[in-house]
């Protein structure tokens, strides 16, 4: 006979985050892209005007776009755009990541 006692019980259910707490706002690393040129850093976010938690091409100004695919979505930035992260108001490049001391 099978006893119901083995079988794993049901996952609780899934709770939202607030709208505040964002992965990439906790994590304390924003992915960014910053204009060589200017200095000008943009946050990576969502087309909702959230923040994202990986760098998206879809919401960086349009002048920093060098080409869009067929849907007309970003498909490259011009040279002078590079991504990297940003830690509080400081812009991280990723090679500079590479060489950050890690927290601990």
């Amino acid at each position: 006979m099978l006893s119901l006692d083995l079988l794993p019980a049901p996952l609780p259910a899934r709770t939202e985050n607030p709208a505040w707490l964002d992965a990439g706002f906790t994590a304390g690393w924003l992915p960014a892209f910053r204009d060589r040129q200017t200095g000008e850093v943009h946050a990576s976010h969502l087309e909702d005007g959230r923040l994202a938690c990986t760098h998206i091409l879809d919401t960086v100004p349009s002048h920093w776009v060098a080409e869009h695919d067929n849907k007309g979505r970003p498909g490259a930035l011009v040279a002078d755009i590079q991504a990297g992260y940003l830690r509080g108001d400081r812009f991280f490049t990723l090679a500079e990541l590479l060489r950050y001391p890690s927290d601990a």
